[in-house]
């Protein structure tokens, strides 16, 4: 991941104790309709430009560290690159998609506009003939190598482990990582959260991922083998202070699984609120699988973990240094 103002973020991570990351989404429309997913629909139009500025205005006084763009797609957004500009004035930016609307130019705006980091999806090398899984690497590589040519934010791609995907998981995993690509692992979960898989045969598929590949975090490492193991190990949620989630109603949310818990405008959010959730108790927080928050709980629950896991995270040799993922053979672009 790259992070293009250290100082900044430190100040705002370690003397602030400012949000992490806040999730915005900027529009619930989507080009796929991937079996697992709950976080689109077809009939919502984008997020007005000027209401995303204020929402990121609001965002900015809160000293966000990261602001992740989502959809649905947010490549979709007809003004992606003014909302990566306007977030990045203050916060450094990330868009998680799922790469079919990838394009020369569309990077190139994105570049300018000072884009940190993109998280593109990827669960299976081939297509699944049922259509749970869309997003496979025969589709999307012509536009992993744009990507690897144009871009000059960092890029990973992450993966669903699901019943769909356990069978290819492996041998996915290490061909994305022989392109050059670090790859992040989302564990399937409910609707409200918690653990959907586990069992030895997924237990196995996260340990020998964490052990032959190279994974864009370990913090969750040991967590992920005690769910998975089905255990539900005790944890202090920090969503609503060092995570949380803007809905395209303008409302913070703990996280998408849990919307409707808090559902407080994110123009009315304060420095209180943070401190509030800090500390708050969720009745969510055993059997969860929302990884994400766990990463972000864990400079406060465990800053050792987090400190251990940076340093695990900047030494090991990887596949993907630099603004950009490196690679002994280009990836052939589609003419």
């Amino acid at each position: 991941m790259q992070v293009k103002h250290p100082v900044r973020a430190l100040t705002n991570l370690l003397v602030r104790r400012a949000p992490v990351e806040a999730q915005l989404i900027v529009t619930r429309g989507c080009n796929l309709s991937c079996g697992y997913c709950t976080e689109y629909d077809n009939v919502s139009a984008p997020v007005p430009l000027e209401v995303l500025k204020q929402r990121i205005d609001a965002l900015h006084r809160l000293h966000v560290i990261n602001i992740s763009i989502l959809g649905g797609e947010p490549l979709m957004h007809p003004d992606l690159p003014a909302v990566v500009a306007h977030g990045v004035r203050h916060s450094q930016v990330s868009v998680t998609t799922n790469g079919f609307l990838i394009t020369q130019p569309l990077i190139e705006k994105l570049n300018d506009a000072g884009l940190s980091n993109m998280e593109v999806s990827v669960d299976s090398i081939t297509p699944d003939k049922t259509g749970f899984i869309q997003k496979c690497l025969k589709t999307i590589r012509p536009k992993l190598a744009l990507l690897q040519q144009h871009a000059t934010f960092d890029v990973n791609v992450n993966m669903v482990l699901c019943p769909q995907t356990k069978d290819g998981f492996a041998p996915t995993v290490k061909e994305l990582n022989g392109l050059g690509f670090k790859v992040s692992i989302d564990l399937l979960h409910d609707g409200g959260g918690k653990l959907a898989i586990g069992g030895d045969e997924y237990l196995n598929l996260w340990k020998g991922y964490y052990r032959d590949a190279y994974p864009f975090s370990w913090i969750e490492e040991k967590y992920g083998e005690q769910i998975l193991a089905g255990n539900k190990p005790a944890w202090h949620c920090r969503a609503g202070s060092r995570f949380f989630y803007v809905d395209e109603f303008g409302n913070v949310e703990f996280c998408s699984s849990t919307r409707g818990k808090l559902k407080k405008p994110v123009l009315e959010y304060t420095e209180a609120d943070l401190d509030e959730h800090r500390d708050s108790h969720k009745d969510c927080e055993a059997g969860c699988s929302m990884l994400c928050h766990f990463r972000a709980s864990a400079i406060d629950n465990d800053p050792m973990l987090a400190g251990r896991s940076l340093v695990k995270m900047l030494f090991r040799k990887g596949p993907a240094r630099g603004a950009r993922p490196r690679q002994s053979t280009p990836l052939p672009v589609a003419g």
